[in-house]
């Protein structure tokens, strides 16, 4: 829990609090003495504003945090911006405290406190005698007088209504109390609502632009996806909410932004956007990776597309194939051998992926080496464990599966081969053009996957392949595989590309 420094603010941090609270700016000595003693002033006009003189002005404790209150933007200005209001802090600043503490006034706080406590005792007392009558009576009678004596105005105020007489009577004692504990709760919300201007201006824009900045088609699928991983994230910063540190995972998938513009944007260090981008991403794999789910038959063969019954009845279960995400060449000589493509003539890493005849991604694969054959990626991905007797997998040519697919009692769909043969048979052309048109909807998944996420489509670093067996779970899985799978969960939340009719 952090507390706010200045004089009479009393705000503190905690869970359901969204505010923001910074340090007091510190000296930089490493970027030139102009720079130090621009930074020297902002530190001595900070403290000078905080106006405490039972704090060593020389030695300011490095935890001290001053809230969003005090600033009229909500949070301070860089550095470098000396002539911004914002510079140092200059709203709701209370008066110097001094040293010597009046013992007067403490005495009398302390009295009138006794003095509360002891009014309180009485009420609760009154209360508790007042209750029998009160449970005693119809829930329906209850809800309804109570209702009825106690109604909201246009203002915000709690207004009392004239009773009635046909209804039952309840002590004068315990509508007080009622009607206190209504005027406590509006007074909380409205405070809460005053206190929240930065979240509030954040979602607007995001309701306007949350398709470019986050993937997600409508603001209130982005709001339960937040509502749905946030509850079981832990802050790594006091400065930014759950929401804007959500938004930024997601800008950084969506546009692949660099940490240092996520940092200058939303005005952290680098640092501090890697931790909440690698924390944020476990959670998220772990909330979110559940709507990558296999299909039930009963549902995938009532819901098949028109274009999968015309050329396949409804026996189609998955469509599967290979993408490949660029990587930057490891230093490690084994690994840059095992994820050198040919195909590519880059060093890659290969993911399985499959999707339904609906366009929905039922199963995506780890991240294998570019080397990788896509056989023994389907037969070592645990793609095979999902089949059911029945089932019909289409994939292309390269998958020659068909042996691996047979022992679970199921069929593999793959175009014709043309090797040794001058001219295909006219069934074969047939079934090669029927299978074509419907299978070329994977290539649109996987293009929808890496067009919507560019994350996919950038070079990534090694760092993001790196894991530790011997470490805590978290670290157990590859950044990589968290951040295909949540990327497919995402794509899972979106209209499909796949027309019914």
């Amino acid at each position: 829990m952090v507390l706010c420094v200045v004089v009479g603010c009393g705000r503190k941090s905690g869970k359901g609090n969204t505010q923001g609270f910074f340090r007091i700016p510190s000296v930089v000595k490493h970027q030139g003495e102009e720079f130090e003693d621009l930074t020297t002033e902002r530190r001595n006009s900070w403290i000078s504003a905080i106006s405490r003189d039972d704090t060593d002005t020389k030695n300011v404790l490095e935890n001290e945090r001053v809230c969003e209150c005090h600033f009229v933007s909500g949070r301070p200005s860089p550095n470098w911006d000396k002539f911004n209001v914002d510079w140092i802090p200059t709203l709701n600043l209370g008066k110097r405290i001094h040293k010597q503490k009046d013992v007067e006034a403490a005495t009398k706080r302390a009295e009138r406190a006794k003095a509360r406590r002891k009014r309180l005792q009485g009420k609760r007392k009154l209360l508790d005698q007042r209750g029998e009558q009160v449970a005693n009576m119809d829930f329906r009678e209850a809800s309804t007088s109570t209702s009825s004596e106690i109604v909201e105005d246009h203002s915000g105020e709690i207004q009392p209504e004239e009773p009635d007489t046909q209804q039952p009577d309840i002590s004068s004692a315990a509508c007080a109390a009622m009607k206190k504990q209504w005027r406590l709760y509006f007074t909380t919300l409205k405070h809460r609502q005053k206190n929240l201007p930065h979240f509030h201006q954040s979602t607007l824009k995001l309701r306007l632009k949350s398709p470019f900045y986050t993937g997600l088609p409508s603001f209130e699928i982005l709001m339960v996806a937040f509502e749905h991983v946030s509850p079981h994230v832990t802050r790594k910063t006091h400065s930014l909410s759950r929401f804007q540190e959500f938004v930024m995972v997601l800008m950084k998938l969506r546009l692949n932004v660099p940490f240092q513009d996520l940092a200058y944007r939303f005005m952290v260090s680098v640092p501090t956007v890697s931790r909440i981008f690698s924390s944020w991403l476990v959670v998220m794999d772990t909330r979110l990776f559940p709507l990558v789910s296999w299909p039930d038959r009963e549902q995938l063969w009532k819901t098949m597309p028109m274009c999968f019954q015309h050329a396949f009845g409804r026996k189609v279960t998955v469509i599967i194939d290979c993408f490949e995400v660029f990587i930057e060449r490891p230093s490690n000589l084994l690994a840059r051998a095992q994820t050198f493509s040919s195909y590519k003539h880059h060093n890659t890493i290969k993911i399985l992926i499959g999707i339904t005849p609906q366009g929905t991604v039922p199963f995506v694969s780890e991240a294998w080496g570019g080397r990788t054959s896509d056989k023994y990626l389907t037969e070592h991905s645990g793609f095979l464990e999902q089949l059911l007797p029945g089932d019909m997998v289409m994939a292309d040519r390269g998958f020659t599966i068909a042996e691996s697919v047979g022992l679970k009692q199921a069929k593999l769909v793959i175009p014709a081969f043309t090797k040794g043969k001058s001219q295909l048979d006219p069934v074969d052309v047939e079934k090669t053009r029927g299978m074509a048109s419907v299978r070329i909807h994977v290539e649109r998944v996987i293009g929808l996957l890496r067009r919507k996420y560019t994350i996919l489509e950038s070079t990534l670093p090694t760092d993001f392949l790196a894991c530790n067996p011997n470490g805590p779970p978290a670290s157990q899985i590859p950044m990589i595989d968290r951040i295909v799978r949540v990327c497919s969960a995402l794509i899972n939340l979106c209209p499909p590309i796949i027309p019914f009719d």
